[in-house]
């Protein structure tokens, strides 16, 4: 193993920041340094009480400031890489989560070096803006090879995949054997927006208000006080102890759902139009998850599981035994078998 490799990644937001992506990229990053990689990421500086530099578990992150002008910020980007071509320059291949656009400039200053993108997700827009379209397709033109989370980005931006791989997560089999579940928890995960379905989430609650159960919200945005009408936000928190008491994981993210499979929640959601749809069932946990469109059908759903408990079992079970295989080994592995930096 070439273990003396450089690589540097490139994403939008990094730790602390909270994300399925922040998170991603960090647990991707601390298993390459523990193989030996030298892993860099630069990201831009959404605080100005964080640090220009330091270093997170063996993780060296590199973070800009960005102005906050359409258009002009990603010039500003462009020109702070002109400034800083030492980071571009030393790394042995670069991957950019999902804003390959910041590299565009530079594949052509180094037409030999490896780039990769991995396409993360959507914009959360709907419909996705034709522009969005021509920018993904231009990154896959451009990178050598991408990565690509889920099959529902290909058939909505129309790009080929060369590799499609699922959120990984941390599975820990004696925790999961060990749980004691209550059978009214209910468990969100994620942010409290428009975006993410979560109004028709809330209606769906609305619907259960003579029903007796417990709801805990992990998580922040713009729906906070409409969320407080149903349970108890405890906010960006670690969802650990959380996932372990409930019963019922009500979340449409998919790094929320596999986290949720492994301490064997079962998962009732929804979504809130088409692209949403297929990022919920072009998935091979398409099986083990129940979606409903209609808030009243999802109550339906939630009430008849609460009463049959033991029915969820088929669900859960099979769930826990397939995300087993999403490990962040199985992730590290699929990333250096796309680098081919690995003989």
């Amino acid at each position: 193993m070439k273990s003396n490799k450089k690589i540097l990644f490139l994403a939008r937001l990094f730790i602390p920041h909270i994300g399925g992506v922040e998170k991603q990229v960090f647990e991707l990053s601390k298993r390459l340094v523990k193989r030996g990689y030298k892993v860099k990421v630069i990201t831009e500086k959404y605080d100005s009480s964080l640090k220009n530099k330091e270093i997170v578990d063996g993780v060296e992150i590199v973070r800009f400031n960005k102005l906050p002008v359409k258009y002009f910020g990603l010039l500003s980007i462009w020109i702070w890489f002109l400034f800083h071509l030492k980071y571009l320059r030393n790394a042995d291949l670069v991957h950019a989560h999902s804003v390959y656009v910041w590299y565009w400039p530079f594949k052509f200053l180094f037409p030999r070096k490896p780039n990769f993108v991995t396409f993360h997700g959507w914009e959360g827009i709907y419909p996705i803006p034709f522009k969005n379209k021509i920018i993904r397709k231009i990154d896959t033109l451009l990178s050598n090879k991408n990565i690509t989370i889920s099959d529902y980005v290909e058939k909505h931006y129309g790009i080929k995949a060369d590799v499609l791989m699922y959120t990984s997560v941390n599975v820990n089999t004696n925790t999961a054997n060990g749980l004691v579940k209550s059978k009214n928890s209910l468990l969100y995960v994620g942010r409290l927006d428009e975006d993410t379905g979560l109004r028709k989430i809330l209606k769906c609650l609305s619907f259960l208000k003579k029903t007796k159960i417990h709801v805990e919200f992990c998580g922040d945005g713009p729906l906070k006080k409409d969320c407080m009408k149903y349970g108890k936000v405890r906010g960006f928190v670690d969802p650990t102890e959380y996932y372990k008491k409930s019963f019922i994981c009500l979340s449409p993210g998919h790094t929320s759902i596999l986290e949720a499979f492994t301490y064997k929640c079962l998962i009732v959601t929804t979504y809130n139009n088409p692209v949403k749809k297929d990022y919920l069932l072009m998935t091979p946990f398409r099986r083990w998850i129940v979606v409903r469109n209609s808030p009243k059908k999802l109550a339906e759903e939630i009430k008849y599981f609460l009463k049959h408990p033991g029915k969820a079992k088929a669900l859960t079970v099979p769930a826990y035994e397939w995300v087993k295989t999403q490990n962040w080994d199985e992730g590290v592995k699929t990333y250096i078998k796309l680098w081919e930096i690995e003989k």
